[in-house]
């Protein structure tokens, strides 16, 4: 493969390409309680279900630029109920009252698709216009190519309404060079219930804001972080300053 495309996953037209993990009714919940500096259990404000010891979580801190709160990464030592333990203490304070409670999210899951290499050269996987397939519950983790346009972890490009009615359901993105779900050109497209943590440049992102009738509902955006302008971007005064939803969006929650 080109270079500048590879290592890649890639669905063409025709081309089929699934990714389905074991579900999980909720991906991520808001604290239930507030919780200090020092505390192994975290209330959550329901039970979450799916989620398994050992599950390495995040649970989110303040604002961008609060330093006395920042989002701490954690793993499941035991669940109760709507009670979780966590494998060591918080180190900072986060918020279980109020209208900016914290969240706590599950970043595991049982299909994973990585770069082999994070810390060289980064993956990309795309949809093409006429392939299919659908995404649900799986981690997308260390993909992205920094700095090149069009290598995004998940990529819609060009679909049109070809792939009507396909989704990303669930699906946990970390650790980004470039984005975490890009939809570019592609109508339809249902995106629910994800995370997205750590990222270079938008998280979920209508690339030319010429898409229609896509519906983001329930996604959690952590940590998108500003970077330069990538090469022949399609907005030109986009400053691609680290929105975690960038574009324009038809419905979002």
């Amino acid at each position: 493969m080109d270079p500048d495309s590879a290592p890649a996953i890639i669905a063409l037209p025709g081309g089929r390409m699934e990714f389905h993990g074991a579900p999980m009714p909720r991906t991520w919940l808001k604290l239930g309680a507030h919780a200090k500096p020092g505390d192994a259990v975290l209330t959550l404000e329901a039970e979450p279900e799916g989620w398994r010891e050992g599950d390495e979580i995040i649970v989110t801190g303040g604002p961008r630029g609060d330093d006395e709160r920042p989002t701490e990464e954690r793993r499941i030592a035991k669940i109760d109920g709507s009670r979780i333990t966590l494998d060591r203490a918080l180190e900072n304070e986060h918020w279980g009252e109020g209208e900016f409670k914290s969240e706590a999210a599950n970043l595991s899951r049982s299909v994973i698709v990585e770069s082999a290499d994070p810390g060289g050269v980064r993956g990309h996987t795309m949809y093409h216009w006429a392939s299919a397939g659908r995404i649900s519950y799986a981690r997308f983790a260390h993909l992205g190519k920094k700095g090149a346009l069009g290598r995004y972890p998940i990529h819609f490009h060009q679909a049109g309404d070809s792939m009507r009615g396909s989704s990303v359901i669930g699906a946990a993105v970390v650790d980004s060079g470039n984005r975490w779900v890009t939809i570019h050109g592609t109508h339809y497209l249902v995106v629910r219930d994800c995370i997205g943590y750590r990222s270079a440049y938008h998280g979920y992102f209508m690339e030319d804001a010429t898409e229609t009738y896509n519906l983001l509902d329930r996604n959690l955006a952590v940590q998108a972080d500003d970077a330069e302008r990538l090469p022949k971007q399609a907005l030109p005064f986009d400053p691609n300053d680290g929105a975690g939803f960038g574009g324009r969006m038809a419905r979002t929650r």
